[in-house]
């Protein structure tokens, strides 16, 4: 009999939840990586490579994206093209398509030790109980050995749940596990100091001090200033606070599509909002924050991940 790896196990488990698959694509810039995972996944469907040069809408009214109803992306997104991107993805969610992204994947997601024993269930209950927890919150204070030291208002805004699994209009990756807000941004002051991921794929040799006020970056480490203005032309402002609920995932990928879903960590994010606060903008910069403590109005938060 043949046994579908984790892997593959996971992929099938979050595009099926909630709508079977009839029709399965493959939009990617690795056609010899997407041939080994449709070859995991022991399913048939067409792969698309991808070219650059071809407008949204015209990839997206193409014969073959318009008999999907199930896409996986599988891409190395740069600076370049990430825009090109999550354009695409828009294109694909007003079509009703569901879309799995897998990001930067390597040969490390292939393996089973990568995806341990936990199944997203159960990261689905623990991220659902945890959001009714926060919908009480008002004040969020995450502080760090390093020296984190950030406060900031949630009092009325929207949480998102990201539990792996794959709905109409909504981003699904994997690995997943997050449940994330946007800060009320005038209230959003203090010092982050990053030891984790920054978006999409620096891991700094060195923790980098970034500084905050009124929810706008006012100061920060040199090498963190220089990068976001050549990155993401200058953007400032908050867009993102976000809890990882994964705790099979505990240490750095250099990949921050993984990275910032690990079990304990939170991240934030400079730029585009998701529409859950003020902050509109086509970059949006995540950083991870691995060890912190999670201070919610007069209590620190405990005992929230699953399985643990």
């Amino acid at each position: 009999m043949y046994r579908l790896p984790k892997v593959g196990q996971r992929i099938l488990e979050s595009l099926a939840k909630n709508q079977p698959i009839e029709n399965l694509l493959f939009l990617t810039d690795n056609l010899s990586f997407g041939y080994k995972l449709k070859e995991i996944l022991n399913i048939r469907s067409p792969i698309l490579s991808v070219p650059m040069n071809v407008s949204v809408l015209d990839l997206a009214s193409s014969p073959e994206v318009y008999r999907a109803t199930h896409i996986i992306e599988l891409y190395s997104p740069t600076l370049e093209n990430s825009i090109y991107l999550k354009e695409l993805r828009q294109e694909l969610f007003k079509q009703g398509k569901l879309v799995l992204a897998l990001w930067n994947w390597d040969e490390r997601y292939l393996e089973d030790d990568f995806w341990g024993d936990l199944e997203y269930q159960a990261i689905s209950v623990a991220t659902d109980s945890l959001m009714k927890k926060l919908s009480s919150v008002k004040k969020v204070k995450i502080t760090s050995e390093l020296g984190t030291d950030i406060s900031f208002s949630i009092e009325g805004r929207t949480w998102l749940i990201a539990d792996g699994y794959c709905e109409q209009g909504k981003l699904a990756q994997l690995p997943d596990g997050e449940i994330y807000t946007c800060p009320i941004e005038e209230t959003f002051s203090g010092q982050i100091v990053v030891d984790g991921t920054i978006s999409r794929l620096w891991l700094p040799r060195e923790p980098l001090k970034l500084e905050f006020e009124a929810g706008a970056l006012i100061a920060g480490s040199p090498d963190f200033m220089n990068w976001i203005n050549l990155y993401a032309g200058g953007v400032r402002n908050i867009g993102e606070f976000a809890i990882g609920m994964n705790p099979t995932i505990n240490k750095p990928y250099s990949n921050i599509s993984t990275d910032e879903k690990e079990g304990g960590s939170v991240h934030f994010a400079i730029g585009d909002s998701y529409s859950l606060g003020l902050t509109k903008s086509v970059y949006h910069v995540d950083f991870v924050i691995r060890k912190p403590k999670i201070h919610l109005d007069d209590h620190i938060l405990q005992h929230y991940l699953p399985g643990v």
